[in-house]
């Protein structure tokens, strides 16, 4: 395995690469701290060497994450930072335009969102607060449930959910509860039939996967940097198909080191959605991890991935080895990343993500996962949620089959447990 980085501490196996990939590549840490000890200059304020170079940085990202998620026009690759940043001015940016529309019309016909049970806090809280803003004209959205068992959305019920008046169609390309792989190409097939532009949350695929925007008739995509594209935290944007600059109003403004004779906030890409000074340290972070990705190339690393998926999903098909566990999602490999919650029947998920690190060293996360609805459509809101395994780049089969024996002790010593506690 050619990509084979230092691992956590020892007897450490990280497993919570849904949250943030770890470890990093080393040259993403080389570039910050090149960036940090030998340039420090912020990009566009100056004319001298090392603010060009910082802007030359940027440039270099953005080129690179064009070529990497199929953006025909860089610099329609708006920084932010992170992927519920990139949500935020998307969701926002589009209502704000709708609702200055139909004001200056005299309508009062409501602004509708499509979106669907399996998105992210970082799409429904915009959503919901919004539908509760009594200021221009309302705002309503209708969410589309996906299958209580894989997670999965139909198009169809995309397709039913849209109306007239319908804005923006929003979908996330992989859950971060279940690892679901949505059917993004259809979804957008569908959008675009009905004339609606679809934004997609790639925070779980972005760099994880093959995405080719302009291919999949994909409108808007909004990806954090520091998950599977191996950036740093503090880093992220959101992808435009051009034109879509001409129905999303900036929802901040500010200076930008362009035309600074006008105290008007330019209209050109980029600088119309990047006000202030940029986080080039962790943006040229960010490039360096994109770089890595092109180095390795995302297909090898993906059948890398699957390989452990497989592997993982092999070993939980052994029902008799695991009583009481249950995974969510789905339970072939076709449809989902290398995302595995986990609910056991007699232990909470807190509970059993503690003993996992406590007695076996396994890092994962329990809870709801800032994904109330999806856990609801598979019945484990009420109780806590799950206990969220997730994969990266550095993970081996040696850690799917120590996170596999360690659930099977732990399944093993709650069963017995139980048989005791039943007298058997």
């Amino acid at each position: 395995m050619p990509w084979t980085e230092p691992q956590p501490a020892k007897n450490r196996i990280y497993l919570d690469n849904a949250a943030t990939s770890f470890p990093k590549p080393p040259a993403v840490h080389e570039a910050m701290t090149r960036y940090a000890h030998d340039l420090g200059a912020s990009p566009g304020r100056g004319t001298y060497r090392e603010s060009i170079e910082g802007g030359r940085i940027i440039a270099d990202c953005r080129a690179r994450l064009g070529r990497l998620l199929g953006c025909p026009s860089p610099d329609h690759i708006v920084f932010t930072l992170n992927a519920s940043d990139a949500l935020n001015l998307a969701i926002n940016g589009i209502a704000h335009h709708e609702r200055v529309k139909r004001s200056r019309s005299g309508s009062d016909e409501p602004v509708h969102f499509v979106a669907t049970a399996m998105d992210h806090n970082s799409v429904l809280r915009p959503l919901n607060a919004l539908q509760s803003d009594s200021v221009g004209a309302p705002v309503e959205w209708t969410c589309v449930d996906g299958d209580p068992e894989t997670g999965l959305v139909d198009p169809d019920d995309v397709r039913a959910a849209i109306r007239p008046n319908t804005a923006l169609v929003i979908a996330v390309h992989a859950s971060n509860v279940s690892g679901t792989l949505q059917p993004i190409e259809e979804i957008a097939s569908v959008a675009r039939g009905a004339g609606v532009p679809l934004l997609v949350d790639a925070a779980q695929t972005a760099g994880r996967l093959p995405i080719d925007c302009d291919a999949m008739g994909i409108d808007l995509l909004a990806f954090p940097g520091h998950k599977h594209l191996m950036g740093p935290l503090g880093t992220g944007g959101l992808l435009m198909r051009p034109g879509m600059e001409e129905i999303i109003d900036p929802v901040r403004t500010g200076g930008t080191g362009s035309v600074s004779e006008m105290d008007v906030h330019p209209e050109t890409m980029p600088d119309r959605y990047e006000p202030g000074s940029h986080n080039t340290i962790g943006i040229a972070g960010l490039a360096a991890g994109v770089a890595w990705l092109e180095s390795e190339g995302v297909d090898a690393l993906w059948a890398h991935e699957r390989s452990l998926i497989e592997r993982m999903l092999a070993g939980l098909g052994d029902h008799r080895a695991f009583p009481g566990l249950r995974l969510l999602g789905p339970k072939g490999a076709d449809r989902r990343v290398g995302v595995f919650s986990l609910v056991h029947e007699s232990l909470g998920a807190a509970e059993l993500a503690a003993v996992l690190e406590a007695e076996f060293g396994i890092l994962g996360r329990a809870g709801i996962h800032c994904a109330p609805r999806a856990h609801g459509a598979f019945g484990t809101r009420e109780s806590g949620g799950a206990m969220r395994l997730s994969l990266g780049a550095f993970n081996t089969p040696d850690h799917i089959d120590a996170a596999l024996d360690a659930l099977r002790a732990v399944c093993r010593e709650l069963g017995a447990g139980v048989a005791a506690n039943a007298g058997v």
